[in-house]
């Protein structure tokens, strides 16, 4: 089982860090910065920063994706294969909330995250060590 500990990155080519105050970001199209924090999924398939350690060792902060006032965690979800690669789904979740069948997406034309209703190819992720 692979350990979901990397850069998460769409099928776009787009990364997703963090900022400063935990927050889920898109990196900018153009340019990366010099340093990018890699996430990891913890026990719990809660997306989280990495502390370097894997699964369910180490109590790794767990991170939130700010959507219209409200903050969601996010849960890791396996999804799929293809051309030699694990395909996840990222769900957000209100913090104490059930699952919700949602999906995190990149919208490349208005360079953001969103939340979307179905798992489409703007959905799917990869982890890459």
């Amino acid at each position: 089982m692979p350990t979901l500990s990397g850069l998460y990155t769409s099928f776009s080519g787009r990364t997703l860090t963090i900022d400063e105050g935990n927050r889920l970001i898109l990196l900018p199209k153009d340019g990366r910065p010099d340093t990018i924090d890699s996430l990891r999924a913890d026990g719990e398939f809660w997306l989280c920063r990495n502390d370097g350690l894997i699964g369910k060792f180490g109590n790794p902060t767990k991170i939130v994706f700010q959507d219209q006032d409200q903050g969601y965690h996010i849960w890791v979800e396996p999804r799929g294969f293809s051309d030699g690669a694990n395909e996840y789904g990222l769900i957000p979740i209100l913090p104490g909330g059930e699952y919700s069948n949602r999906f995190l997406a990149v919208n490349d034309a208005l360079d953001r995250l969103e939340v979307v209703d179905s798992w489409t190819r703007e959905a799917m992720f990869r982890c890459v060590e």
